[in-house]
C-alpha cells in the first residue's frame, strides 16, 4: 500500500480517496451501502455484484480493503 490515503485510512479515521488508487475505489465500496447490505445477507447480492463489475474490482479487494480501513467498515 503505497497511496498516501489507504496509508491515513489503515491509521486513523480518513475521508480522502484517490481516484486512480485501486485500494481506495476498494475502500469506497467497503464504505458503501451495497457491501453492507450484502455482508448482512451473508452473500453477494446483485447491487454488490453489479458496483464490483462496474469498477473492475473483486470481492477480494474490497475484503482486503474493508479489514485495513481503520473506520471499521469490517
Amino acid at each position: 500500500m503505497t497511496c498516501p490515503d489507504c496509508l491515513k485510512a489503515a491509521q486513523k479515521q480518513h475521508h480522502g480517496f484517490s481516484m486512480d488508487c485501486r485500494g481506495c475505489c476498494a475502500r469506497a465500496i467497503a464504505r458503501g451501502p451495497n457491501f453492507r447490505e450484502a455482508k448482512q445477507a451473508g452473500r453477494q447480492t446483485p447491487k454488490y455484484r453489479g458496483e464490483l463489475h462496474q469498477f473492475e474490482m473483486t470481492h477480494d479487494e474490497v475484503l482486503k480493503a474493508a479489514a485495513a480501513d481503520r473506520l471499521g467498515a469490517k
